[in-house]
């Protein structure tokens, strides 16, 4: 089923509008296409989008410039315009559809403590001169701790 004009209400149409397959006339993927892509990503529908992008632009590719006649389909242009849309999608931060989150982990004596404790994580004995069995954090810098004053 083409595209239905209610992204509001419809998880296709809005991985539809996302990459712009909404032409009424012709739709490039099926819904069952997008569906999958939905599926298979657990409902994201960046990661939905990424991916039809992708089957769209391979799906566009086939076409050529065809001539019969005084007829003549540029399809191959088609196909660039797309590719370069979806380039400027990509490039572009304010209109990518990126599923990246900074993450800042074992920064503090706390964090790297917990890590420790998870059984799932391997924890690697360090020893550094020390006789002791403690790990590098535990240890005091008196230099960084406690740093002198200029005065």
């Amino acid at each position: 089923m083409p595209y239905q004009n209610s992204p509001a209400t419809n998880m296709v149409d809005r991985v539809r509008l996302a990459v712009g397959d909404i032409w009424d006339d012709m739709e490039i993927l099926k819904d069952a296409d997008y569906e999958y892509f939905l599926t298979k990503y657990e409902g994201s529908e960046r990661r939905a989008a990424m991916d039809a992008a992708r089957a769209i632009l391979f799906k566009v590719s086939r076409y050529s410039r065809e001539r019969t006649g005084d007829i003549e389909v540029y399809g191959s242009e088609w196909f660039k315009n797309y590719m370069n849309a979806l380039k400027l999608v990509l490039v572009n931060p304010d209109i990518a559809i990126s599923v990246a989150v900074p993450y800042a982990g074992g920064i503090s004596k706390t964090d790297m403590y917990a890590n420790d404790l998870n059984q799932d994580n391997a924890v690697r004995e360090i020893f550094i001169g020390f006789t002791e069995n403690r790990k590098l954090y535990d240890q005091c810098n008196p230099t960084y701790d406690f740093p002198r004053t200029l005065f």
